[in-house]
């Protein structure tokens, strides 16, 4: 998909391995978007909580976006690499998998976290590593995989903690991770932003790994160069720089514009979070994250929502219906309804962390229509970025930015506005601010830039004011939507 044009040929090749896709983009030195394809892929899931894909897609995705966007490659310069954390990726030494990879939101392994929690201190670990450890950490899924699939953990040579991990290695044979991936793991001590000692990885129980971890590194930094082999099946030249850019998280942030202090904005994909950048840590008990920046002396505060736009996507395949486009355009020409929709259809991390928390509708009736439905599932998730902002923020902010391909309905973004009682700007090419964000740490990185902020790298493109048509309701709504969980919480808990 052409983008824009532009004269120069100094473009960087850079790759986002997100959830559902991997978006690669053809970046020029002012940030701008040149070129960029995308390749589906899908992900597996099973009772039990377990959410798995496979790491072959990822790299089947970037050789062909690669072959798309390059054209020879003869005007790209080098490569910056992105994309989802928290993944217990287990590879041979060839770099081939060897078992499909876990991701942040299986949720397998919720024993293992509650003895890890018991043995360890819950405490304890929260302050060595910056953020609370439940089942989505890496911690219990390696406990998890010690006990189910011990052959699994012997027969690898490396464990990746992110996509971006995986595609580096595979690029340039180094396996090495970033500190804002490495901090979502349970891995990686917040403050000195080492790894885990092994005296403490021996008490939880899963010291053998400590061979298997990689490097860790801030986010940007060149971590080789791409190799004869793998250029000739990207259709690349060989030797170009390759690196590595901060985890998905971290590189939105900078290619929203808030790499450094004092934006906030929110990502809607098929997760979604709402984060900025900030001198301290963030308050655990607040429902907040806390997630290395790349410059050593920041943090990334963020309250992440485990499903967010995947709520749209479930609703869609199990009521039916037109294109998106359509069903958000009929969803929002129903007027707003008693109905409310509980986004936590894989349970939730943000403001609280329950990993038996469900999707639930509260208020059907016999005039409940098909769009209503629709709509209740648009407003609940706007509920939820709601609560979380409450949770990450002391008062609202003045305005927020919204990126992520949830942008691409106005409409929807028009509904942010109107139930956040804020102006929501939709940032420009809002679906590659995070390749943008790694190019942007990597020239930082080799000091071709002195800030994360750029001056004119982040051009909006509308900014949608709220309406106050419905503004009691969605108030009262959401004060109902806050309530709905605290109650139904001894119920999920007793639906296994």
């Amino acid at each position: 998909m052409k983008t824009k044009s532009t004269t120069t040929t100094k473009l960087w090749l850079a790759f986002d391995i997100g959830t559902t896709r991997t978006k690669a983009a053809l970046i020029d030195e002012n940030g701008q978007i040149i070129r960029s394809a995308y390749r589906d892929y899908p992900t597996h899931t099973a009772e039990n909580g377990i959410v798995e894909q496979n790491a072959a897609d990822w790299w089947q995705a970037v050789v062909e976006t690669s072959h798309e966007l390059a054209d020879g490659g003869n005007e790209i310069e080098a490569i910056a690499i992105t994309g989802q954390m928290q993944n217990l990726i287990l590879i041979d030494s060839e770099g081939t998998p060897i078992r499909p990879v876990i991701l942040y939101s299986d949720m397998r392994a919720r024993g293992e976290a509650d003895e890890i929690t018991r043995r360890s201190g819950g405490e304890r670990l929260q302050t060595l590593t910056g953020n609370d450890q439940g089942a989505d950490s890496l911690l219990a899924k390696l406990l998890w995989l010690k006990r189910h699939e011990p052959s699994a953990l012997k027969s690898a040579q490396h464990l990746l903690l992110g996509a971006a991990d995986f595609i580096a290695f595979k690029m340039t044979g180094t396996a090495i991770t970033d500190t804002t991936t490495a901090s979502t793991t349970g891995l990686m001590q917040i403050n000195t932003r080492t790894l885990l000692s092994q005296p403490i990885l021996d008490e939880i129980g899963i010291g053998e790994v400590s061979k298997l971890l990689p490097t860790i590194a801030a986010g940007g930094v060149k971590i080789g160069e791409l190799s004869q082999k793998m250029a000739a099946a990207l259709g690349l030249k060989s030797g170009l720089p390759v690196h590595h850019g901060p985890g998905d998280a971290g590189a939105t942030t900078i290619g929203a514009g808030s790499g450094e202090s004092g934006w906030v904005y929110a990502y809607l994909g098929t997760s979604g979070w709402i984060a900025f950048t900030s001198a301290y840590r963030a308050l655990p008990d607040h429902g907040a994250f806390t997630l290395a920046h790349p410059q050593p002396t920041a943090y990334i505060q963020v309250a992440p929502l485990l499903t967010a736009g995947g709520n749209l996507e479930w609703a869609r395949g199990v009521f039916g219906g037109d294109d998106y486009d359509t069903i958000i355009e009929r969803a929002y020409a129903r007027p707003p309804s008693n109905l409310i929709y509980l986004p936590y259809l894989n349970g939730e991390r943000s403001p609280f962390r329950d990993p038996l928390a469900r999707g639930t509708f509260i208020g059907i009736d016999p005039r409940t229509e098909r769009d209503d439905f629709y709509r209740a599932v648009l407003e609940g998730i706007i509920f939820a970025y709601r609560h979380a902002l409450d949770s990450l923020l002391t008062s609202p902010p003045n305005a927020l930015v919204l990126t992520g391909g949830g942008t691409r309905s106005e409409l929807w973004c028009q509904l942010f506005a109107d139930i956040l009682n804020l102006p929501v700007s939709i940032a420009e090419d809002a679906e590659n601010v995070g390749v943008r964000g790694a190019v942007i740490a990597a020239r930082v990185a080799s000091g071709d830039l002195s800030s994360y902020k750029p001056q004119g790298f982040f051009p909006m493109k509308t900014t949608l004011q709220p309406n106050s048509q419905h503004r009691d309701l969605f108030d009262h709504q959401y004060g109902l939507f806050r309530e709905l969980y605290p109650a139904l919480r001894p119920i999920f808990s007793r639906m296994l």
